[in-house]
């Protein structure tokens, strides 16, 4: 194994806040209307009218704190997911999640491994908590290169091991064979498998690793659900691990009508199977588009989620070029491990808007 695969990092960035519609509009002079975001993953078509109803009704309770240990919500996973109740964490959102299993589960200057590229808050978090990184290179940056994974978790003490799946923002999906293998070769570590990108009728890892005493599946309202601004995010595992960061869980850190829209769509199979399909159309409708412009090439996806190489031409002057049009796109270059590579990530929206930033991708080159 070479050095290669265990890399300084580069000062973390976050795509989030590289820009806004708001900020866009502003800069370039535009109507907010028609600024049209493709840089944040979302589905771009919730949330669902349940999910509005019944956070709405909620609302006519706002004046009282939400229970603490979000009872109705838990017993609903817990049945989808076939776990006991106690095996649910709850954050605001999986930002909270990861911050919170984080310090629970690493004292500093523990080892916390991650692959590149990936969501780059693990990182963030990891070196705010003064962790040992073990950060793993592939020989490519499009692929989790599992083989390095294997071989650093057995070079070195590792607490803490993240594991992306449908990876972000390449969307590779790592077996779930292969994570309950590394995750019983290692015993010593704790796995946190991030399944936020999965459609949610996918069991995921979770068929292999439900009685695994060191492995944390993480799920979120905020893709498939259309519920990222309501900040509902979960971990399933082993309570052992949970009862530790439930101490430090801030009491109240999901809301009462977080909680009643979550609930709501969990019970809309309509929404979530049209939501389905039209991911696939529009994503295939994008795809057969983009091959046709050969200054690019897609290294990935998943879902409405693209991942797409810039062949020439810097990915800073793409970017702000779009922007000046009123399409907001992430840098791939957020993503450590991507620095080099010319690169962005788009997360598609539906038929008009997804042609708009195709014929700007063509008139760029």
């Amino acid at each position: 194994m070479t050095n290669r695969h265990f890399v300084e990092a580069m000062p973390v960035r976050l795509y989030e806040s590289e820009s806004s519609a708001d900020t866009v509009a502003m800069r370039f002079g535009l109507d907010p209307a028609q600024v049209l975001d493709f840089s944040l993953n979302i589905n771009p078509f919730g949330p669902p009218g349940t999910a509005i109803a019944a956070a709405r009704t909620a609302l006519e309770h706002c004046n009282r704190y939400p229970d603490l240990r979000l009872p109705r919500l838990r017993a609903a996973l817990a049945h989808r997911h076939a776990v006991a109740e106690d095996a649910l964490f709850f954050g605001a959102g999986l930002d909270d999640v990861i911050k919170l299993l984080l310090h629970a589960l690493t004292p500093e200057g523990a080892g916390v491994l991650i692959h590149l590229p990936t969501f780059p808050r693990y990182e963030l978090e990891a070196r705010l908590r003064g962790a040992r990184m073990v950060l793993v290179h592939g020989d490519s940056p499009w692929t989790v290169d599992l083989d390095a994974i294997a071989s650093a978790l057995a070079g070195a003490r590792i607490e803490l091991a993240f594991l992306c799946s449908p990876n972000n923002p390449t969307g590779e999906v790592i077996a779930p064979t292969r994570v309950a293998a590394l995750a019983a070769a290692h015993p010593e570590t704790t796995f946190i498998v991030d399944e936020a990108l999965i459609d949610p009728e996918h069991d995921g890892v979770l068929a292999h690793v439900r009685a695994a005493p060191n492995v944390i599946v993480l799920r979120t309202f905020s893709k498939y659900f259309g519920l990222a601004g309501l900040r509902v995010g979960y971990a399933i595992g082993p309570p052992r691990l949970l009862q530790i960061a439930e101490r430090g869980r801030p009491p109240f850190n999901v809301t009462h009508a977080a909680e009643s829209a979550a609930l709501a769509v969990l019970d809309d199979r309509p929404f979530a199977a049209h939501c389905r399909s039209t991911f696939r159309t529009e994503t295939a409708n994008f795809r057969s588009g983009l091959e046709l412009l050969h200054d690019y090439r897609v290294r990935g996806g998943h879902a409405n989620m693209l991942l797409i190489e810039l062949l020439r031409g810097q990915t800073t002057v793409l970017v702000e070029t779009l922007a000046a049009h009123g399409l907001l796109v992430a840098d791939a270059a957020c993503f450590g491990g991507l620095g080099t590579h010319a690169a962005i990530r788009v997360s598609l929206r539906g038929r008009a808007a997804n042609m708009r930033l195709l014929a700007a991708l063509e008139r760029a080159h």
